[in-house]
Parts: C-alpha cells; sequence; structure tokens
C-alpha cells in the first residue's frame, strides 16, 4: 500500500482537485490521508464531501513539517508519498514510482513535473538533476542546483526510522532538509517523465529572500557528507 499525505491549511480553491488527482491513480491500493492543519476557511466543508474516501485528521495550526509528521504518524502503507493541497498527481505518478522501487534499491524516488502558472495558464516541464552517484547528487542537493518538488517525491516508510521526521521549526525548507538527510543514508532514483502538477499563483507560500534555516541546514549536511 502507498500512503498519500496532504496537508492543508486554507485551500478551498484547490483541496478537491488534489484529492481527485489521486483518486484518479491508475495504481489501487491507496490509502488518501488529510491534514487539516487548523484551517479557517472551507476547507473543512470541502473536505467533508470525501470523508467515505480518505482518512481525515484535524488538528490546530502547527504549520506543514508537523501536518506531514502526523500524516507520517498515522500511515499503514508501505510507502509514504506527498502531495501539497494545491498540486496535482498526474493518473500514472505512483504505478510509475512503485515500478522503479521494484527494480531499484533506493529509499526516495522523484520525478519530474509541470509547473503551472495557474492565473496565465502557462506550463512549463522542469527537469531536476540526478546522479547514480551519491556523492554528485548529495553535491546537487547541498548546491542547490535543482529542486526536488515535493509533490514529486515517494519514500519507503522505513527511512524515517533513519533519517527522522520533518524538522518542525522549519516553516521553509522543511522539504529540502529532508532530501539532504535522506540522502546521507540512502541512494535516490528519478522517473525522467513528468508525473505531478506543481502550480503557482499569488497564495502560494513563498521564502524570505534570506531564509534563517539555511545556515543551519547545510552545516548540518555537509557533517553529514563529510564534506
Amino acid at each position: 500500500m502507498i500512503s498519500v499525505i496532504i496537508p492543508v491549511y486554507n485551500r478551498e480553491q484547490f483541496i478537491a482537485e488534489a484529492i481527485d488527482s489521486v483518486l484518479n491513480q491508475t495504481y489501487p491500493q491507496v490509502e488518501i490521508i488529510v491534514v487539516n492543519d487548523g484551517s479557517t476557511d472551507e476547507t473543512a466543508r470541502v473536505l467533508n464531501t470525501y470523508r467515505d474516501k480518505i482518512r481525515y485528521i484535524e488538528q490546530e495550526n502547527r504549520g506543514p513539517s508537523a501536518a506531514r509528521n502526523t500524516g507520517i504518524r498515522a500511515a499503514r502503507g508501505d510507502f509514504i508519498a506527498f502531495l501539497d493541497s494545491d498540486d496535482l498527481f498526474l493518473p500514472e505518478k505512483l504505478a510509475e514510482q512503485i515500478r522503479l522501487f521494484d527494480q531499484e534499491n533506493v529509499g526516495l524516488v522523484y520525478s519530474w513535473y509541470y509547473k503551472l502558472d495557474y492565473n496565465k495558464k502557462r506550463k512549463r516541464l522542469l527537469r531536476p538533476c540526478f546522479s547514480e552517484d551519491r556523492q554528485i547528487m548529495q553535491k546537487q542537493l547541498l548546491e542547490r542546483t535543482h529542486t526536488i518538488r515535493t509533490s514529486t517525491v515517494m519514500m519507503q516508510k522505513n527511512c524515517f526510522h533513519d533519517v527522522g521526521l520533518f524538522n518542525e521549526r522549519y516553516f521553509y525548507s522543511q522539504d529540502w532538509d529532508m532530501w539532504l538527510r535522506t540522502a546521507s543514508r540512502y541512494d535516490f532514483a528519478c522517473v525522467k517523465k513528468p508525473l505531478a502538477v506543481y502550480r503557482r499563483h499569488r497564495y502560494n507560500r513563498v521564502a524570505d529572500k534570506v531564509n534563517i534555516f539555511h545556515e543551519e541546514i547545510m552545516r548540518r549536511a555537509r557533517k553529514q557528507f563529510g564534506m
């Protein structure tokens, strides 16, 4: 089974499409865990219409890391996939990635993705870099020469026993921190085709130009990588 974790905060206009994109997957063994992180808009009302199709968890607003961690702890699947509440899976996403897990001994699989300008309806294909050499991959991740989009990632659940959960102190770059920690112990694989849609819109969370967590994350990663 694959557990798809969708953290949501005030995304009444997007959450239904996100859930539908998981329900429309060609891979059959899926549980959908939606963690409502204290939404104050109509998100809960929208989610009520899916109560027979999802596992629904409510919590006080604690940020995206805490919401994902709640989902990971509740997950029954052997694999964890993440979907941001304003993004979309393409229909073959889960099937393509589980096939790669069957073929290769890796802890994390990601993919290419489309970046959609929601207002202007422009779609662009993004191809994150990939290397089978773990040290090269670590260097690319550390230098942020490419971005692994959270909604493209699937991980073995066992990985979290080794690398820990998302750092709940980090309201930004918590995904980058997780990929760095995972890369210190596991190999990655990439499906070289678009399997998800990342939507840009005026409600996106955007980090400050100088992220106060970057130096801390990079310092720890360099120590883990022996750089």
